[in-house]
């Protein structure tokens, strides 16, 4: 587990710079939240896409993927490149954003205003065509990291649904994480609508729907034949420890013995993580979700925000969880 985390954190880390920009930029072409909002969090996700592009290069690059022999090596040179262009391709995004005085649900008033709603604007064009590529960018990165993990699945099938679990992991968890910053937003200005908040929540509970139905689809078309080997060469090699194992030689020197009342330290087994990221993963963010939503519905803001900020814990570390496990085979 200590030698895959920095590939989960890589992984992690992606999804979640990607899937917050997708439906960042998702929330600019609806022309639904401030101008103000959306030029705060560009640059915040940009810097955190520098961030994740220097931890990749440092803890999951090329080399290191291609020093373990189950991952598709045909791939891993592909996933450095993907995320440099998903970095780059959002600075011009930002510059048009910054350009373009139209952006946002204020600046649409401001044009309507001065008679100039509905106007060809060249910056607007360039502003969602920028942010288009770099959501295309982002696709491609998580199309990436599915083909370069893809072989730690059992079957086939479980290969095709491991490569659209990362898709849905990063709207599930990126989803989240804006939809927080979206529902803060609000406290600073509540005369805000509600349709953002709804829209980006509707988003997260579809997600996490979908990871729901993903993870029981896997969890049916799970090769018994793949586990049955696994067992079978586990207790060979255990076979082979314990022949091998030479009898340690009686001595004179007493040997240290535990004391009775001493207690037994056991890492958590599969099943008990198995269960916490059901819970942390899918359970509680679904209940949350579903009351954030009605809370919105309402206008109730800043309870809405309290429980995405419960959500945006329970969904990462739940991702963690099953990232973890999943490159547990490695």
């Amino acid at each position: 587990m200590i030698q895959t985390l920095p590939l989960v954190l890589s992984i992690v880390m992606s999804e979640l710079a990607i899937g917050s920009f997708l439906l960042l930029y998702v929330l600019d072409w609806r022309s639904e939240v401030r101008r103000s909002f959306l030029l705060f969090f560009s640059i915040i996700y940009l810097l955190f896409t520098a961030l994740t592009y220097l931890f990749q290069q440092s803890f999951a690059s090329q080399p290191l993927l291609d020093s373990f022999l189950r991952l598709d090596k045909q791939w891993t040179g592909y996933a450095d490149p993907a995320l440099l262009a998903f970095l780059l391709l959002q600075l011009p995004y930002l510059l048009f954003l910054i350009l373009d005085r139209r952006a946002g649900v204020d600046g649409k008033e401001k044009a309507a205003q001065a008679g100039e709603a509905g106007q060809f604007s060249m910056v607007r064009l360039l502003r969602l065509l920028s942010g288009g590529l770099a959501s295309v960018a982002g696709l491609l990165m998580l199309l990436v990291l599915g083909m370069i993990y893809r072989p730690l699945a059992p079957s086939p099938l479980g290969e095709a649904l491991t490569v659209l679990s990362f898709f849905i992991a990063a709207l599930a968890v990126g989803g989240v994480m804006t939809s927080m910053w979206l529902g803060h937003w609000y406290l600073v200005t509540p005369a805000l609508s509600e349709r953002p908040l709804l829209f980006s929540t509707a988003v997260v509970l579809i997600a996490i729907v979908l990871q729901i139905i993903l993870a029981l689809v896997s969890a049916t078309v799970a090769s018994p034949a793949a586990s049955t080997a696994v067992t079978h060469s586990a207790q060979a090699t255990a076979t082979a420890i314990t022949t091998l194992t030479p009898t340690p030689a009686v001595s004179g020197t007493p040997t240290a013995i535990k004391p009775a009342g001493a207690p037994t330290v056991s890492p958590l087994s599969m099943d008990v993580l198995g269960w916490l990221h059901i819970l942390l993963g899918f359970a509680f963010p679904l209940v949350l979700g579903a009351l954030t939503w009605k809370l919105a519905r309402e206008r109730s803001f800043q309870s809405a925000t309290g429980m995405l900020y419960l959500i945006v814990v329970m969904t990462l570390a739940g991702e963690v969880l099953a990232r973890g496990m999943f490159l547990s085979t490695l």
